[in-house]
């Protein structure tokens, strides 16, 4: 994968939400839960959101974009990929989301060591930095409704 201007990586990002977008879209339609077919659509809603953003982003944003530490609460670190399966439950869904959003900040994370273009390190880490966010979010999710009940 070349990746050796703003362009470039912003036309990259925006494929990689669109595709997201589109796989929540598919498993909301797929899932027989009322429940999880909510979750996922709204998955799919925050990734199309995601893409727009970036469609309308420039490198004068991307500069003034505040990097800041998000927490962590490793979850996924503890936990096993998942298969989707119509029939899953809440707990295998918000999973399934989790590492989705893990393996998208790894990736991230990965090609922000892959460039020495400080402009390009910054996109990524902005990047990275918003699939931490959704990560967080579907793991206090997971805390506050599974961990209870375990």
């Amino acid at each position: 994968m070349e990746l050796s201007n703003f362009q470039e990586v912003v036309t990259f990002a925006i494929r990689k939400e669109a595709d997201a977008a589109t796989l929540y879209e598919t498993y909301a339609n797929k899932v027989t839960n009322p429940g999880i077919k909510k979750m996922f659509e709204e998955l799919m809603k925050e990734e199309l959101s995601h893409k727009k953003i970036l469609e309308n982003i420039s490198e004068q944003k991307v500069d003034d974009y505040k990097l800041a530490d998000v927490p962590d609460l490793k979850i996924s670190d503890y936990s096993q990929e998942q298969t989707f399966k119509p029939d899953m439950n809440f707990q295998e869904a918000l999973l399934l989301a989790i590492k989705r959003e893990e393996n998208a900040l790894n990736l991230y994370n990965n090609l922000v060591k892959s460039t020495h273009s400080p402009q390009l390190q910054k996109l990524f880490q902005t990047l990275a930095q918003e699939e931490a966010k959704h990560k967080l979010r579907l793991e206090t999710e997971y805390d506050e409704h599974v961990y209870k009940w375990d």
